[in-house]
């Protein structure tokens, strides 16, 4: 399969697509919340906590169907989907480019940058075995890595500047 990119509609600043799989719009001030569409069904995604680190996908039942929980120290973190556990673990030691993995398999390579008109670029390989929730919802929250991942660069930036 050639690769994917989740791409931000034209008119529509809140809404992105992901070719042939379906759509996410964003909602809430900070983008903290999405809701995603596919022809297999629809779920609605959110960080939670504090911190906002967490991430959980639930059905139109509200009953969760997917969790994040990201690691307290490297990056990625295990990812729960319908009763499924799999990882999301880093790709790059440079980029924030995580591999979607189940065991030993990689379902999905995302490699993710903030919000933007391409903010998150998916490679799959047998799409038959990446359900598009599970796929929407690797994507959200690779792209929630990435954005604090630039946050956190840009704080550590912006603290040595003030303090030289």
């Amino acid at each position: 399969m050639p690769d994917l990119e989740l791409t931000r509609t034209t008119g529509d600043r809140r809404l992105y697509t992901l070719e042939g799989v379906g759509s996410l719009r964003l909602e809430g001030l900070a983008s903290w919340r999405a809701t995603v569409q596919t022809a297999t069904g629809s779920w609605r995604l959110a960080r939670r906590g504090f911190t906002g680190r967490r991430v959980e996908a639930t059905d139109v039942a509200g009953t969760l169907v997917g969790e994040f929980e990201p690691r307290s120290i490297r990056r990625g973190g295990l990812l729960h989907w319908a009763g499924r556990e799999l990882e999301l673990r880093p790709a790059s030691s440079w980029r924030e480019r995580y591999a979607l993995a189940d065991g030993d398999s990689e379902l999905a390579l995302l490699d993710a940058k903030g919000w933007g008109k391409r903010p998150v670029k998916v490679t799959i390989d047998d799409p038959e075995r990446i359900d598009p929730g599970l796929l929407f919802f690797a994507v959200f929250v690779a792209r929630a890595l990435a954005e604090d991942a630039g946050g956190a660069t840009a704080a550590a930036t912006s603290g040595a500047v003030t303090a030289g």
